[in-house]
Formats: C-alpha cells, structure tokens, sequence
C-alpha cells in the first residue's frame, strides 16, 4: 500500500472537515450579529444578552405633553450595570404593624430561596427604633433601613447599599411562597425586567366621560385586561426607581404628590415604567395564590379608598399629559403551559 498517498488522503478530509467547521461558525457568528443590528427596539435586551453585547439606554417614550431628561434615564439604565442580576433584594416597607411585619419575614426566611441576597426592612416608624440587624437559618443579611420621613416614596428610594439589579418591593403584609418568589424572579429576568412584574393586578378604566377610574380588575365587570401590577409584590429594576428618585421634573412633582395624599406611590411607579419602556406590566402567578394577611388598619381600609385612587389617576394624567399605562392580556402561572 502506497502510505503517502494514504496519508494524503487523511490529511485532506480533516482540512474539509476544519474548513466546514469554520465556515459554519462564520456563518453563525453573521446571523447573530445580523438579527443584533436589525432587530426590532424591544428585541434588543435578549439578542444582546445572548452573545454578550451591551443593550443600548432607551430614550424616554413621547407621551401628551410630557418632555423628560433623557440624559437622566440614561444615566439611570447605565449606572446599575455592576450590580448582580442573577440575584435579588427585598425592599419591605412597614410602619407600626409588628405582627404582620415578623410573620411575613419568618414566612419568606424559613426555607431557602436560592437567589435572595438581602431583605431591607423600609423602617418608616421616626419614633422608635428598628431592631439590629440579622442573618437568616439560611445566611439572608436581614437589614433595617431607618427612614428619614414617614413617606411612601422611602420604599421606591434607590439605596446605595443595595447590591442586585432586581428589586422586589414588597409590603409587610403580603407575600409569595418562598419556591414560588423564586419561579417569580427567574420569569423577571427573562420576560420582565422592561415592566413591572408581579402578582397584584390594578387596572385603570376609562369612563364615558373621559375621566379615569381605579378598579380591581374584576372579569364580572367584563375586564379581560390589566395595566398595573402594584408595589405591594412585585419586581422593578433598581433603574426604575433611579429615575422615581431623580431630579427631573415630573418624578419631583409625583414624589410631592405621594406625600402631600399619603397615597399612589404604587400607581405613579407604574406610569413611569410603562413610559420609560413603552411596555405593559406582567401578571406572574406562583403555585399557590399569594398570601394576604389583609390588616384591620392600613391605606387600603380607608373610606374612599377607590375613589382616592381615582383621583391619583386623573391627576397623574394631568401631569403627564397623557395616559402612558398599557393594557395586558396575558400571564405567566408556574406548572401551567400555554401553547
């Protein structure tokens, strides 16, 4: 046998098989950075993730009459980049409701939530002294944040001691199953961190007069949509309330607002997700429907409580000349497959 033509012969397969494999890999590298320069806007967060390039800042989306800084939100959706966003943080706020608050905290720090970094306890109680900081059986820092005013914006505060991109606002009287708060920030990562994400629908309807009116999204009232998820449970990105606690205009006013009416809070952070982003929130469901201790005293037990609500609407439409909330059909349910 002739070993050099053998030999020949072998050497020239493997230079086939190599050039294919490079070929390929070209091929493949093209795609990718050809669906990254003309995806569409919305598409951008996930293509970019995926082969590792930097998303572009979003420009603040037109909306009436409003006229924001975009120097600020691009600051806002730069300047968190260094924080972990495979992790996320708790930020509870509470005032005077002991019992509620300690039976929330042992619900959510008894098992094991594998992507909690740190709960922040939003201490709003100016008369009395929060208790010292802890660790979880399970090594979560517990951290009480003493505030500095009695006011519904410290929960939306962007504190420089927190460490993930991903905050979970919550209320000290409301949770998710400790398995299912998981389910919920793994479903923010891939599908929410453009909105509000959680699983206490609101909804804003318009009447036939053109005024706004607060309701609970009830389908007997033939509502088959929503276009707020609350602050009581629900994911924002740390950016989000960056641009809440800035200096630009209409997040100044808002803030003043939320203290002057001791209300809205909630509402106004939806407004200003959705117009930032141009995007609706997102229902997230756990296994289990959330638990709600329903307290004998807060905000929402008030006399007038809906037609207060209302009037945050009508006022924040007057303000950001327009209605920037956006309806939403659709939902996420652990151990549900919608095909």
């Amino acid at each position: 046998m002739d070993t050099s033509k053998a030999l020949g012969g072998i050497q020239s397969r493997l230079f086939k098989r190599i050039a294919i494999v490079a070929l390929a890999f070209a091929v493949s590298v093209g795609i990718m950075f050809g669906l990254y320069a003309y995806a569409p806007e919305k598409h951008l967060q996930r293509i970019s993730n995926a082969v590792g390039i930097p998303s572009k800042t979003r420009p603040i989306r037109h909306c009436g009459g409003f006229v924001g800084s975009d120097a600020i939100w691009a600051e806002a959706q730069t300047k968190y980049q260094h924080l972990v966003d495979d992790k996320f943080t708790i930020a509870m706020q509470t005032y005077r409701r002991p019992k509620e608050l300690n039976d929330t905290l042992h619900a959510l720090l008894s098992e094991e939530i594998p992507s909690l970094k740190e709960v922040v306890v939003v201490w709003n109680d100016l008369e009395n002294a929060p208790p010292p900081n802890y660790k979880s059986q399970h090594g979560v820092p517990v951290r009480y944040r003493h505030s500095k005013a009695n006011s519904l914006n410290q929960k939306l505060w962007p504190d420089p001691e927190y460490q993930t991109q991903a905050i979970f606002l919550s209320d000290d009287d409301i949770y998710y199953k400790p398995k299912d708060l998981e389910f919920v920030f793994q479903t923010w990562r891939k599908f929410g961190r453009h909105r509000m994400t959680g699983g206490f629908t609101r909804c804003a309807v318009q009447e036939s007069g053109g005024q706004w009116k607060y309701t609970m999204c009830s389908r007997d009232e033939g509502h088959n949509q929503y276009n707020m998820i609350l602050s009581g449970l629900a994911f924002a990105h740390i950016s989000f309330l960056d641009y809440y606690s800035s200096e630009d205009d209409i997040p100044k006013k808002i803030r003043a607002y939320v203290d002057e009416h001791f209300n809205c809070e909630d509402i106004a952070l939806n407004y200003m997700t959705s117009l930032l982003t141009g995007e609706g929130p997102l229902l997230v469901k756990g296994k289990d429907p959330y638990v709600s201790f329903v307290p004998t005293s807060g905000i929402s037990t008030k006399p007038g409580h809906i037609e207060a609500r209302s009037k945050c609407l009508n006022d924040y439409n007057e303000l950001f000349k327009c209605m920037p909330l956006i309806d939403e059909t659709a939902h996420i349910e652990l151990g549900v497959i919608i095909s």
